[in-house]
């Protein structure tokens, strides 16, 4: 009879439910790449604020980012637990502050309090999220197969050392 203490903690729903919401987010940012070098000219004609391509440079990098997150959320991997939060809570940062460099108009300026409050919000959310006790557990280190029984291990820790 297998001991349940030692199998790891099933992958929660939720677990699945945000690593395809980190992968949304890399393929939203792969789309916006894609399209402001595929119109980056007609970027420049309208006169945006920004560089375009530098934009396009950006979002990849992003994309990247939570690609991998995703990934690694979805196969439990330790480090993508450990370092979502950072990337999500600078992803955010760097949009508030995107904004606040390129912002032109006035509402575009107000919109800059917003976007901050509301990109706050979501990072307190996910950041409540991940310390969600059947969260954590899915990402403790899987138990080996194969222990060797207390008893066994002394008997042969004693032989090798005789």
């Amino acid at each position: 009879m297998a001991n349940t203490s030692l199998q790891r903690a099933p992958r929660p729903w939720t677990l699945w439910a945000l690593s395809a919401l980190v992968m949304l987010i890399a393929a939203i940012n792969a789309a916006l790449a894609v399209d402001h070098v595929a119109h980056a000219d007609a970027y420049r004609a309208l006169g945006v604020s920004y560089p375009p391509l530098l934009r396009a440079a950006l979002a990849l990098i992003w994309a990247g980012v939570f690609g991998a997150l995703a990934l690694g959320l979805a196969r439990r991997r330790r480090w993508a637990r450990r370092w979502f939060l950072a990337a999500l809570s600078n992803y955010a940062a760097f949009g508030v502050l995107w904004l606040m460099i390129y912002a032109r108009a006035d509402f575009d300026q107000g919109r800059v309090a917003f976007q901050a409050a509301l990109s706050a919000l979501l990072v307190a959310l996910a950041a409540w999220v991940m310390h969600w006790r059947r969260i954590r557990r899915a990402f403790e280190p899987e138990p080996p197969r194969d222990l060797p029984h207390a008893e066994t291990f002394e008997h042969n820790s004693g032989e090798m050392s005789a």
